[in-house]
């Protein structure tokens, strides 16, 4: 009897085992103005918090011994590579992110990638201070986990070029997660980006459909998906090329022109968020769009 009872349980145990998904947390990317130190031990905090129901979380030391074999490096994958090291792991989604600062501000943006679709189903963003960064990661891997569990199982998504979020807009314009490096004047921008800058109609309806939320010393701006990206007030550059309400403000060009002289651009404050006609001459942010 107790000999049927352990084998009930053993069976019970092996199906349960083949009934959850697999997932696969990569450490974040270095990106702007980190160390590959400091993005480590913030990987290593979120990994430890990011516990999603229904999954078997894969061991760390497998998924960086797969990417040795492959010769791939850990911090900086592309695309294709990380739907490699997902499907050799048989794994059903890939948790990558990538970590930036901004002063003394840091910026995460983190995307879940179903293995098999190669798309980003969710994702998530945060803002923060060193002091900050272990309730931050907390805080953040907890959203993350709720946004998996109510995303739809047979949801598509849309597929994403990396380093670009679904926002859920109805003109389906994807956004860059970051600011061009750097700060262009609009014929610089217009050049060097084309069809990537953002029109003014693009930037309306960022501004209309999306909830902006002030963090700090940026704004965090959540599309009708719940998916969000972060725009900091990074200021602009003077033609001596110091940098001015930087903090403060962020202004960012547009690819439409008002005239020979002027452009549109987007202005964003703590007070408020609008489109300005401005001359070509400023140096201002970058942030694209998916082409």
């Amino acid at each position: 009897m107790k000999k049927i009872y352990f084998l009930s349980v053993m069976c019970l145990i092996v199906l349960t085992m083949q009934a959850q998904k697999r997932c696969v947390v990569l450490d974040f990317q270095v990106g702007n103005n980190v160390t590959e130190e400091e993005t480590d031990a913030i990987s290593y905090c979120f990994r430890s918090n990011f516990q999603p129901t229904g999954y078997q979380k894969l061991e760390q030391v497998l998924v960086t011994r797969t990417i040795s074999d492959f010769g791939y490096s850990r911090t900086e994958m592309t695309q294709q590579q990380i739907i490699k090291i997902g499907r050799e792991l048989e794994a059903n989604i890939i948790v990558v992110g990538v970590l930036n600062k901004f002063m003394e501000e840091y910026s995460m943006d983190i995307r879940v990638i179903n293995v098999a679709k190669g798309n980003t189903t969710v994702s998530e963003s945060a803002n923060f201070l060193k002091s900050s960064y272990l309730d931050t990661m907390e805080k953040t891997a907890k959203r993350l986990v709720s946004k998996l569990r109510g995303a739809s199982s047979d949801s598509s998504g849309v597929e994403t070029t990396p380093g670009y979020t679904d926002l859920g807009l109805p003109s389906g314009t994807i956004w860059r997660n970051f600011n061009a490096t750097g700060f262009y004047t609009y014929n610089e921008a217009v050049s060097q980006f084309g069809k990537r800058l953002p029109s003014r109609k693009q930037w309306e309806e960022l501004k209309s459909e999306c909830q902006w939320t002030w963090e700090g010393s940026s704004y965090k701006v959540t599309g009708p998906n719940g998916n969000s990206i972060l725009l900091p007030a990074a200021g602009y550059s003077n033609t001596d090329g110091v940098l001015e309400c930087v903090g403060s403000t962020g202004f960012y060009w547009s690819s439409t022109p008002e005239n020979s002289e002027k452009a549109w651009e987007l202005i964003l404050k703590s007070s408020n968020v609008r489109m300005n006609i401005t001359s070509r001459g400023y140096m201002e942010s970058v942030r694209l769009v998916q082409e």
